[in-house]
C-alpha cells in the first residue's frame, strides 16, 4: 500500500506527484522533515522501478526508463524546489523563470541560461540540436506538454 503516491500508472503521474510533495514536505519548507523526504523518496523509487518494469514488459519505450535520468531528474528538483522562481517541466526539460539571485546555484547543477529564451534550462546528459532553426518555448510546450511548479505562489499549475 502506497502512503504517499495515489493512483499512479505511469512515470509521469509519479513525477507530478513526487513533486507536489517536495514542494509540502521538503525539509526547507515549513511542516516539511528529513524523515518525511526520506520515506517520499523511498516510496518514489520503488515505484519508479515498478512502473519502469511494466514499461520494459510491455515493450514501450519512454523518455524516463533510465535510473541514471531519474536519478539526476530527482536530485534538481530537490536541489532548486525551494527556490523563489518560476518551474516548469516540458519533456524531460527543467526550466527555471526568473531566479536571477539563483545563477550560481542554477550553473553549479548544471542549469545553462537561454538568453532567446531568457530562462534557465536543464536537460539529463548531452544535448545535441536537431534543427537549425530557433524554436521557441510556445512551440515546445505545444509538442510535448508542460507542467508547471509556481514557486512564487506556491502553487502547482498543469497546462
Amino acid at each position: 500500500m502506497n502512503k504517499w503516491f495515489k493512483n499512479v500508472s505511469s512515470v509521469e503521474e509519479l513525477r507530478k506527484q513526487y513533486r507536489e510533495l517536495l514542494k509540502k514536505y521538503h525539509p526547507d519548507n515549513d511542516g516539511g522533515s528529513v524523515e518525511i523526504t526520506q520515506e517520499i523518496n523511498a516510496e518514489y523509487d520503488r515505484l519508479f522501478a515498478d512502473l519502469s518494469k511494466e514499461n520494459k514488459a510491455d515493450d514501450k519505450s519512454s523518455a524516463y526508463d533510465d535510473e541514471a535520468e531519474n536519478e539526476a531528474f530527482k536530485s534538481i528538483i530537490n536541489d532548486i524546489i525551494h527556490i523563489n522562481a518560476d518551474i516548469e517541466i516540458i519533456g524531460s526539460w527543467v526550466w527555471v523563470h526568473g531566479g536571477y539571485e539563483y545563477r550560481e546555484l542554477l550553473k553549479s547543477i548544471g542549469f545553462k541560461f537561454a538568453p532567446k529564451k531568457k530562462c534557465w534550462c536543464w536537460h539529463f546528459g548531452d544535448y545535441r540540436r536537431r534543427s537549425k532553426r530557433e524554436i521557441s518555448l510556445e512551440e515546445i510546450r505545444q509538442k510535448y506538454g508542460s507542467q508547471k511548479v509556481n514557486s512564487k505562489s506556491k502553487q502547482f499549475a498543469i497546462n
